[in-house]
């Protein structure tokens, strides 16, 4: 039904939830992961410091699917994930994408009162991929 799982990981604790989620979905319908980390355009650490920690978070996300007897394919690319998200996914040839509701970047979605993030808001990343996207998202929350 799927034969390849696109889930894009920020490093957030977020992300690596949609990432078990896209590697469970891979062990039931034997798919790939497509793995996708976006090192941003403007940033104000050195580029090897960012594609070192993307490194990283697609290393975390391959071992853990590689115990799980998934296939992972890592993608680490430098763009504007609110811009170029929908490119990147049909670029993996996804069939699907999962992608946490949350991200690295949701302070606008903070609750001053008790310091949560709120439930009845989405990231921009995950909306407008919601809205764009040519196949289906499953949005984790």
């Amino acid at each position: 039904m799927f034969d390849v799982i696109a889930v894009p990981v920020d490093g957030s604790d977020y992300g690596y939830e949609a990432a078990d989620v896209a590697i469970e979905m891979a062990q039931r319908f034997n798919s790939k992961i497509a793995a996708v980390h976006v090192l941003e355009e403007f940033s104000l650490n050195s580029y090897d410091f960012e594609e070192d920690s993307g490194d990283e978070i697609l290393a975390r996300i391959t071992k853990k699917a590689s115990e799980a007897d998934v296939e992972v394919v890592e993608h680490l690319l430098t763009a504007d994930p609110l811009r170029d998200m929908r490119f990147i996914v049909d670029q993996t040839r996804a069939d699907l994408v999962v992608i946490h509701a949350h991200g690295a970047n949701n302070n606008r979605f903070v609750s001053f009162e008790d310091n949560s993030v709120s439930d009845t808001q989405i990231g921009s990343v995950s909306e407008r991929l919601l809205r764009t996207s040519k196949v289906p998202v499953l949005l984790v929350k």
